[in-house]
């Protein structure tokens, strides 16, 4: 239990960097203080995905190789809390490069992370422990609002030294509540001896010959498209559509929030009784649900009820996603396969954010709410024939 709470705490501490820098503050910082744009922010965010995408499969396998994963979430942490903490004091072209490395090395971090949730639930469900992680990470987000909403009364909603100070905060929470992982949970190196390259290409013939496995694949890979550009425009789109100030949508995201907890939790149940299948098709329906409420009623109460629904199934798709991919590949390359997972994440996070950010940029923010409708519809009909 002690292991599996160490490692729910760095989804507490990487889920304080997902909603200050993702959703809130790096878009807030770059369009209403930099002079950017939505494609530009969907496009920095896409880009350091692809990035991902590309490398995650070769990060994971050489996790696998040398039997540990502690040195690669630690390297990429502090990777991403360093250029967290420059992004203030930058102008608009540095700020928009350093949003690429804190993404990518986020990112990277996470794909290592969660090959160690079989090491840290031994003796009790995957789908427990998968909850727990997503619980723990979305009551961060509740604590990060915290310790935000005392800066920003201090330094000033709207001035600039205010959103800079919470950069800073970010990178400062995310660094010291990984700490628990890192000295908390312990491995035992098993090295293995076959290449790295070796590695992946087996990996990718698994997947070939496997259409469970493939169409699992898949289906992540569209629901992710409408995930990933739901986190990054959450904000853009309550300022631009509905005119909530930063203060307002402070209120709503912390309610958010606690919804995301219920939904972790409520899911990791669930996925141990029912399967993750099951969990995250219900997941996708509820995604769907969400959009057309914002695309047919786009006021607040509409965003307040979409907020309930988003927020759990946000929780839940992380939460159903893990175990369920620990079903369906051998264990003794989890390393590998987590990396596939994020490879087709990260290349729908280059898709599904450029996509909105083009649409809300150059057609309409309803345009933009289509993409992700059609994006879940898809997912859905992969993940149902798993």
């Amino acid at each position: 239990m002690r292991q599996v709470v160490y490692w729910g705490l760095y989804d507490l501490a990487n889920t304080i960097f997902s909603a200050l820098f993702v959703t809130f503050y790096f878009p807030l910082y770059i369009k209403n203080y930099l002079g950017g744009s939505e494609f530009m922010i969907g496009l920095v965010f896409g880009l350091s995905l692809l990035t991902v995408g590309v490398l995650v499969p070769f990060i994971g396998a050489w996790s696998d190789k040398v039997g540990v994963r502690m040195p690669f979430i630690a390297v990429f942490t502090v990777l991403c809390c360093l250029a967290t903490l420059a992004v203030p004091f930058s102008g608009l072209s540095l700020a928009l490069f350093l949003g690429f490395v804190a993404n990518f090395c986020y990112h990277a971090a996470l794909t290592v992370y969660n090959a160690l949730l079989p090491t840290v639930s031994r003796g009790t469900s995957t789908g427990w422990a998968s909850g727990v992680g997503a619980g723990l990470g979305y009551c961060g987000t509740v604590i990060a609002l915290l310790v935000c909403f005392q800066l920003l009364n201090a330094f000033g909603w709207e001035s600039k030294a205010g959103v800079q100070s919470i950069f800073i905060a970010t990178a400062v929470l995310f660094m010291s509540l990984s700490l628990f992982l890192f000295l908390g949970v312990k491995e035992t190196p098993k090295p293995r001896h076959a290449f790295i390259g070796r590695e992946v290409m087996q990996g990718l013939h698994f997947i070939w010959r496997n259409l469970r496995v493939r169409r699992f694949l898949l289906g992540m890979f569209f629901y992710t498209n409408g995930v990933t550009a739901v986190i990054i425009f959450l904000f853009l789109f309550a300022q631009e559509v509905l005119g909530l100030t930063p203060r307002d949508f402070f209120f709503f995201f912390g309610f958010f929030a606690l919804w995301s907890v219920i939904g972790s939790l409520t899911a990791g149940r669930f996925t141990a009784i029912h399967g993750g299948i099951r969990v995250l098709v219900w997941t996708g329906l509820l995604w769907i649900i969400t959009v057309i409420l914002l695309m047919v009623s786009p006021t607040l109460f509409a965003f307040g009820v979409a907020g309930i629904t988003g927020g759990a199934a946000l929780g839940s798709v992380w939460t159903a996603s893990r175990p369920q991919l620990l079903e369906l590949v051998p264990k003794k390359r989890v390393g590998s396969f987590f990396g596939f997972l994020e490879l087709t994440g990260k290349m729908s996070g280059v898709l599904g954010p450029v996509i909105f950010g083009w649409l809300a940029s150059f057609a309409s923010y309803n345009w933009a709410l289509l993409s992700l409708l059609v994006f879940f519809v898809i997912g859905i009909a992969f993940i149902k024939g798993v």
